[in-house]
């Protein structure tokens, strides 16, 4: 067994690194912690280098994570705290290579747009929801929060491993794309008469999800072909964008699945 690594060591110097945004820029890895969202990555081949303590031992995971086909360094539970942003870490912790993608895949005929979303536990249920509701992939615009942020990571349950996150400079640039692709682009919108159980998703659908408290910008709001709302019927003026989004993301799968709604 190798000897037990200290904070000397270059890669857990790498690792602290990736904690901060602008090395995960740079060396296109980030950080990930937890036994579950650790097996999710090695599971996809994401995972580059394993971090444990003897706290892994205590849980059912460690035979299937410790395996030999991918570098695992045992540290001590004080420094896989450090690594990790959690305050009781499961004892496990890994580096892992970002996939990058460069353009949407206009075969897809499903995506979902996130343009300014700021919140970390927002982006990842997104994610989330976006892998559970079997979306093409998401364009997450310039001045959205990071997805790699610890918080995000967390949110998405493993998610981030299934399901092409692609990150664009401007919006102008993704609607050109889309527009060439022949894609509806659906702004989310109070102001509007539309209804989403009023308009047809049935045709290449983009869905934006614009800032908690800003919305969409009103210059990317005109380069969407179509508002759309959801029904607010209590007193609370909106809904968390997390929220939103998936009420619109499963009403594209409702129609798509032809499932009648019978409360409109």
């Amino acid at each position: 067994m190798m000897s037990m690594l200290s904070k000397d060591n270059k890669l857990i110097k790498l690792a602290l690194k990736l904690k901060q945004k602008k090395y995960r820029d740079e060396e296109n890895k980030f950080l990930i912690e937890g036994v579950r969202f650790v097996e999710e990555g090695i599971i996809t081949g994401d995972v580059e280098h394993i971090f444990y303590s003897k706290k892994l031992f205590e849980t059912r995971g460690h035979e299937r994570i410790l395996q030999k086909q991918i570098s695992a360094y045992e540290v001590s539970d004080v420094l896989l705290k450090e690594l990790c942003d959690t305050e009781n870490p499961q004892g496990v912790a890994a580096i892992v290579n970002k996939r990058l993608w460069n353009t949407i895949d206009i075969k897809k005929d499903f995506i979902l747009i996130a343009d300014g979303v700021q919140d970390p536990g927002n982006m990842g249920t997104i994610i989330r929801t976006c892998d559970a509701a079997g979306v093409g992939a998401i364009a997450i615009i310039k001045g959205s929060v990071d997805i790699y942020n610890p918080k995000t990571l967390r949110s998405t349950m493993g998610s981030i491993f299934h399901i092409p996150v692609i990150p664009y400079e401007d919006f102008i640039s993704l609607s050109e794309e889309l527009s060439q692709a022949e894609f509806n682009i659906f702004a989310a919108s109070l102001d509007t008469e539309n209804y989403i159980y009023d308009c047809n998703f049935k045709e290449k659908t983009a869905v934006v999800i614009g800032n908690e408290a800003n919305g969409i910008p009103a210059e990317h709001m005109k380069l969407c072909t179509h508002k759309v709302k959801i029904p607010i019927v209590g007193t609370a003026e909106s809904l968390n964008a997390a929220v939103a989004g998936a009420v619109i993301i499963y009403e594209v799968v409702r129609q798509r699945m032809n499932t009648p709604w019978e409360g409109h």
